[in-house]
């Protein structure tokens, strides 16, 4: 086969194509979408956390104006529809033993937390669906519940199953336990630590919304949904819940405005609108308020870590015993077990840890489902161990550099497989902490430590090295030339802010040598796109990169012989090189364009040649890859308020190859913020009673742009080999470095006193508390 040479302007900082159309108000989301006759979808919304439906009455509301049609759980009941399911228990780890939950789209005699949805209505304009829904009225029972995850796993709390003693899901271990006992039995050190990962919500720019039409002629359905992976959704849909071939369900998606794991998988209104549309004979819009989104999204994080782990005299990490407790909320949904199992497989980070043991439990609780958080179980592994290390090393008496640098695993040591299930290809860690300590000036930090003092100020420092995994399962991507000789790209991943249309056109154009502006684009539509998995877990680049570098190399072995009966030569005499076949000893040449054209020929044509030009190229994942890094943090408090200010902000980090600078720089500050956000001041609030404390941006606190640091970047590169173009995942490395290195930023600041007090999102008043800790007047509302 003809091998595309890699030519072009992959590996520049080439600006986003995407970006002209959204900016000028031309993106088309899902509320953008009005169809003929289309109606509108409210939810009637328990303002219970557990309780038993007794009644509902909707008499009064069918009535009101406007409404065609108000549903019940027991209509749904009757429909025979499956639930949505938990596919993401990892087998290696659970061997199959954990608890399966009921998720009805919509509930007929029990809700599990507030916000549950439990009457739909329909009417002809949201304001007249909203209004009637305030008319339903309906009675609860209400049942004993347990809103966090201290109080289901107290002793003598309410079971939410009756299948699920202590109200665990699993309760799995990965690891050697005997191994580690003997390490700690010839501990020259211990050290212990519980950390806690709180609560947050995804709070994409975009609610969620989705739009239901029903073909009754062709029985077909069509969602139009906001997802970040259309064909997860068709599958879940047609294959677990309507029960029909998969052919049968259309998903699409336009733009998408963030997802960050929120938009992953199968939601409860997506059902629902279908089943309206098909009752109703008409399209049926549904688009979530910013307080519903709070109610009904599934959330992320929520994690008590605890463990402690075994040095010998120079602080060499020997062993690591762990148990990590997840939140899961009140039903599982489909990515529920992704954060948990990841977070214990990546408790062994950069380091040379001779052995490890983890206990993995899930826990049910009355609160909303949770799901992959940007990150997805690396931030909270990256947290507890960071934390760690930085106890270890007051303990012990090594600097908090010191102590990671006698125990990051050697680059000549890879590849590494470590305590727990994951083996490393490549990195070069010592390499990075080099060049981060560089990057942030470590040496220089006692003179602007003495000049904030000076104007009144404590200034500290802190840093968090990772590793995560990324690129996960497989990819179908394909290049599909037209009769005009014009490529067009069919993507499986599938961009909610990426920049695919960039990035993959960047691609096509060094190694096709197409016109870069001239490259169509196509994704997000199951009946356009025939396979993809969709974008999560910085999966698209390694694996949908990796599969469109195999579709441009079939490209190229069915062009060649194509080229070669045009030019009257034979195929082996032939090279490519930017976008122009040439004959060896010839001064003839033929540019791919021109090949692709003559492939759609009505006559003359050689038949074996078949017929157009296009090719398919698949990769999975096996193995995956490790991108790693390091940030280093200093932060100002100003010790009357309590305010934290980020200072400095350095981050060196090691993904692979580097396909567009640019996105790749704009990646780090995103998932900076989002890391920024769990670390001050983002934080979901259920009370005792299973109310919903936080359901505004009033009372849920996001970053702001003043929050933001400068941030310095630097690239240690060790690419990878585990995949054809050398690339590892690059979009959530903020949001792990990040709450590490702010916390124990803040901590060194404080000084000791404060060491093991604070916990995220660390707030004014907690530092205050920390610097006074006598009794205060005010409180604070945790």
């Amino acid at each position: 086969m003809t091998h595309a040479p890699d030519t072009g302007i992959f590996g520049q900082p080439v600006t986003r194509r995407e970006d002209a159309r959204l900016v000028t108000g031309a993106g088309r989301y899902v509320d953008d979408v009005v169809l003929p006759g289309m109606l509108h979808m409210a939810l009637v919304r328990s303002d219970h956390g557990h309780a038993r439906i007794l009644s509902v009455d909707t008499t009064v509301a069918a009535a009101a104006d406007g409404v065609v049609a108000v549903l019940t759980g027991a209509d749904f009941a009757a429909l025979g529809w499956g639930d949505l399911p938990c596919e993401s228990m990892v087998p290696a780890i659970t061997r199959g033993q954990w608890i399966r939950t009921p998720f009805p789209a919509l509930p007929m005699d029990r809700v599990r937390v507030i916000g549950d949805p439990v009457v739909l209505v329909i009417a002809e304009t949201r304001r007249q669906a909203q209004s009637a829904a305030e008319l339903v009225d309906c009675a609860y029972e209400p049942l004993p519940l347990v809103a966090t995850l201290e109080a289901a796993l107290a002793e003598g709390a309410p079971q939410l199953y009756p299948d699920a003693p202590g109200n665990l899901c699993f309760d799995a271990t990965i690891g050697d336990a005997a191994k580690v006992a003997d390490a700690f039995a010839g501990a020259a050190h211990v050290v212990s630590l519980t950390t806690r990962q709180h609560r947050i919500a995804h709070a994409a720019l975009e609610p969620r919304g989705s739009i239901g039409i029903h073909d009754a002629r062709d029985q077909r359905w069509h969602l139009i949904t906001s997802t970040q992976n259309p064909h997860s959704v068709r599958r879940l849909l047609a294959e677990n819940v309507l029960q029909v071939p998969a052919h049968q369900v259309r998903v699409s998606a336009q733009d998408v405005g963030g997802g960050f794991g929120l938009k992953g998988r199968l939601y409860p209104e997506d059902v629902l609108v279908l089943w309206a549309a098909r009752h109703t004979g008409r399209p049926v819009k549904w688009v979530a308020s910013r307080s519903e989104a709070f109610l009904s999204d599934f959330q992320g994080r929520d994690q008590i870590g605890s463990g402690r782990m075994a040095f010998d005299a120079e602080g060499h990490i020997l062993a690591l015993e762990a148990l990590t407790q997840h939140n899961l909320g009140c039903r599982l949904g489909p990515a529920t077990g992704v954060s948990p199992f990841l977070s214990a497989r990546m408790l062994a980070g950069p380091y040379a840890m001779p052995a490890a043991h983890v206990r993995v439990q899930g826990v049910f609780s009355n609160t909303r489902t949770t799901t992959s958080y940007r990150g997805a179980g690396r931030p909270e592994a990256t947290y507890f161990l960071e934390r760690m290390l930085d106890k270890a090393a007051a303990q012990i008496g090594l600097d908090p550099v010191e102590i990671r640098r006698r125990n990051l695993i050697a680059a000549t040591d890879m590849p590494y497989k470590t305590a727990l299930l994951d083996t490393y290809d490549c990195g070069d860690f010592a390499g990075v902490l080099d060049t981060a300590l560089k990057l942030a000036d470590w040496d220089g930090f006692a003179a602007r430590r003495a000049a904030s003092a000076a104007q009144g100020r404590l200034r500290g420092r802190g840093l968090s090295f990772f590793v995560e995994v990324s690129a996960i399962s497989n990819e179908r991507m394909a290049v599909q030339f037209d009769p005009t000789g014009h490529a067009t790209i069919i993507a499986g991943t599938f961009s909610h802010g990426q920049g695919h249309h960039t990035v993959y056109t960047q691609m096509v154009h060094g190694w096709l040598g197409l016109p870069y502006d001239q490259i169509g684009f196509v994704e997000g539509d199951t009946d356009q796109v025939p396979y993809g998995g969709g974008t999560y877990a910085s999966r698209s680049l390694t694996v949908g990169g990796s599969a469109l570098r195999q579709a441009c190399d079939a490209i190229l072995a069915k062009a060649t012989p194509i080229a070669a009966w045009l030019m009257e030569v034979a195929p082996e005499t032939l090279s490519f090189a930017d976008g122009m076949f040439t004959a060896t000893g010839s001064n003839t040449a033929l540019s791919l364009t021109e090949v692709a054209k003559a492939s759609y020929r009505t006559m003359g044509f050689p038949a074996h040649l078949g017929v157009g030009l296009e090719a398919v190229g698949t990769y999975t994942a096996t193995p995956q890859n490790y991108p790693n890094g390091c940030h280093i943090v200093e932060v100002e408090i100003d010790p009357d308020l309590g305010t934290v200010h980020l200072a400095r902000y350095a981050a060196a980090d090691d993904v692979g190859v580097v396909a567009n600078p640019m996105l790749l720089e704009g990646q780090l500050h995103g998932s900076a913020a989002q890391g920024i956000g769990a670390a001050l001041m983002e934080q979901v609030v259920y009370d005792a009673e299973g109310q919903l404390l936080t359901a505004a941006f009033t009372e849920y606190a996001m970053p702001r742009a003043h929050h933001m640091p400068p941030i310095v970047s630097a690239l240690h590169l060790t690419p990878t080999r585990t995949n054809p173009l050398g690339v590892k995942g690059g979009a959530e490395v903020g949001t792990i470095a990040a709450p590490p290195a702010i916390v124990q930023a803040i901590e060194h600041a404080l000084g000791p006193q404060a060491a093991g007090t604070l916990t995220m999102p660390v707030t004014p008043a907690q530092i205050l508390r920390a610097l006074t800790p006598a009794p205060r007047q005010e409180e604070e509302t945790p």
